[in-house]
Parts: structure tokens; C-alpha cells; sequence
């Protein structure tokens, strides 16, 4: 597997994390970087503000602002643990990561993230998040979502087990719920449609290790 000159980078950005972090930041620089990232970026604005919400340890936050300083980036998490290494960055980034967004008013985002975040949240949880982003995100703003693919498949049924078991050693944190909630693709459509998104993707993944999906909306 070829290291990328962004990896590398992000790398160096993450040098000075605790060691009981830095395996778990660098695994996922290696393992999930680029297959996000081909998907991720035809979609980085070229101006205004980016919210990447649980954004853990701030990979994908940092990304964006090295690929284009002039965005305004916020990365919210519910984990202390994962912001306050997201926060050692920010000296070099410039992006702004919080536990809390309690104090923010946002009318005019350009792009949200929700990276591994919906199958922590129950439906009705879903809709009021995706309905709060609509209203959030600026005409012909954007939701990049990726999430696990819901199936029959061994790899499914694989991928469950082994967040349950990560769900139970805390390796999410202690603020995130112990509950997983998968849905299908045909359940994410209609929830944001009925939301008024207009989906331009859907696409399954299978680079990763666990069935993914890619869902792609526009305001």
C-alpha cells in the first residue's frame, strides 16, 4: 500500500499525540484516508464554512483546510478524548474542534460531514440531525455521508459483532451511546428526500475492510 504525500502529512500533523492515540490515528490515515478522500473531494468548497460533525480525532477537518485555507472549519465531536487530540492540531491548521456546539448558529454551511456517525444515532435521532443540517446548510450546500452498509452479508454480519464488542470497550469514548443503528440504502434515500435533500450518490464501497456506503445530498 503507497503512502500518499497527504498521508504523510497528516502524519507529521499528529506527531505529537498520546501514545495510546497515535495507533488508532495513524491506523485510520492508512486504512481509511483514501477511500474517502476520492469521494470527498470534488466536494470541498472553494469558500464559506465546513462543519465535519463527529469529526473524532479531526483527520478529515485538517484535510480540508490544508487543501483549501481559505474554508472556515469547525470539527465537533462528543468524545473529550478525541477533540483534545484534534486540538494539539489546530495551532498548525487553523481549524477550530469543539465538544460542544451549543454556542454556534450555523445558516449557511457549505459542506457537513457524517463520517461513522448515523449508526450511532436511532431514527427518529436520524431525521431531527439531518433536519437541523438542512436548515443549516446554505442553497446547494452539501452532506457527505458515510456509513456501514446494511446487508446480509458475512461481512456485515462480521463488521456488527465487532462494533459491539468495540461499543462495549469503549474504544468510541464513554460519551457515545452503546447502541448501533444500521439502515439500508433504500432508508437513507427516503429519509433524505423526505427531509428535501436531492441525492447525487449512492455509492457502495468495498474497499474497506466493512461494507460501506457513500450517500452524497444537496439542499
Amino acid at each position: 500500500m503507497k503512502i500518499s504525500d497527504e498521508q504523510l502529512a497528516l502524519f507529521k500533523l499528529y506527531k505529537n499525540a498520546k501514545p495510546s492515540e497515535k495507533p488508532k490515528i495513524y491506523a485510520r490515515i492508512i486504512f481509511n484516508f483514501q477511500p474517502i478522500k476520492k469521494h470527498l473531494d470534488p466536494y470541498i468548497p472553494n469558500s464559506g464554512t465546513v462543519l465535519d460533525y463527529g469529526c473524532g480525532y479531526g483527520i478529515f477537518a485538517n484535510y480540508i483546510k490544508t487543501k483549501n485555507e481559505k474554508l472556515k472549519v469547525i470539527g465537533f465531536d462528543i468524545s473529550k478524548q478525541r477533540i483534545n487530540e484534534a486540538k494539539k492540531t489546530s495551532a498548525k491548521t487553523g481549524v477550530e474542534f469543539v465538544d460542544r456546539l451549543d454556542d454556534f448558529k450555523f445558516d449557511n454551511l457549505k459542506l457537513v460531514l457524517l463520517i461513522d456517525v448515523l449508526i450511532f444515532l436511532n431514527r427518529k435521532e436520524k431525521i431531527e440531525l439531518l433536519e437541523k443540517i438542512y436548515t443549516s446548510l446554505a442553497t446547494d450546500g452539501i452532506v457527505f455521508i458515510k456509513d456501514t452498509l446494511k446487508s446480509n452479508s458475512l461481512r456485515f454480519k462480521y463488521t456488527y459483532f465487532e462494533e459491539r464488542l468495540k461499543l462495549k470497550l469503549k474504544v468510541y469514548g464513554r460519551d457515545v451511546k452503546s447502541e448501533l443503528n444500521y439502515i439500508t440504502p433504500d432508508e437513507f434515500a427516503k429519509i433524505l428526500t423526505e427531509t428535501g435533500f436531492n441525492i447525487i450518490n449512492l455509492i457502495p464501497e468495498n474497499q474497506f475492510i466493512y461494507p460501506g456506503i457513500f450517500i452524497i445530498a444537496r439542499k
